[in-house]
């Protein structure tokens, strides 16, 4: 397609080109890259459903009396298999075997948390007579799931507290069924 110019375009150029217009290919092209862009920035951020950052369990065991004052101490399952204690260095317990790992991580994503807290816990809590409360913290992929022995009547024949037991069993007394 030929333009006409106006007149005062330098060398005398009287026609010209139009300029470029983007065909259908182009810019399905550019709709393409642009979409996979924005999927890796998102993906990047950590909003595609990756895991999310931090443990992935942590058992906090508390009360009870102890020599100096309550008792209490805190284990964390990092995702890499790593077991600790919350307290301060050395507080290296062992490593979980990354299979041990994987099954927590599903159970975690199986497990319905809202459906878990509607079994509220109705007795004594064990921390008035010398007993010990277990708040387990999961990291869901919705955010941090806390659940605590004193507040929820906690099944543990529910394949995540099954998962979670044969897995920190060794490095924390946990009960089982």
């Amino acid at each position: 397609m030929v333009a006409r110019i106006a007149p005062w375009e330098p060398d005398g150029v009287v026609y010209r080109r139009a300029a470029m217009q983007w065909n259908r290919c182009a810019r399905v092209v550019a709709v393409v890259v642009s979409s996979l862009l924005i999927a890796a920035v998102v993906a990047g951020c950590g909003l595609g459903g990756s895991s999310p950052a931090g443990p992935l369990v942590t058992v906090e065991m508390r009360g009870g009396e102890c020599v100096n004052g309550p008792c209490g101490s805190t284990v964390i399952l990092e995702r890499d298999g790593r077991v600790h204690q919350a307290a301060k260095p050395p507080n290296d317990l062992g490593t979980v075997p990354l299979d041990q790992v994987a099954a927590i991580d599903t159970a975690i994503k199986l497990t319905d948390f809202a459906q878990l807290r509607t079994h509220p816990f109705t007795g004594e809590c064990p921390t008035a007579y010398d007993g010990q409360e277990l708040v387990y913290e999961f990291s869901a992929p919705t955010g941090v799931e806390r659940i605590a022995s004193c507040e929820v009547e906690i099944d543990l024949g529910a394949p995540l507290f099954v998962a979670v037991a044969n897995a920190l069993g060794a490095y924390i007394p946990l009960p089982l069924t």
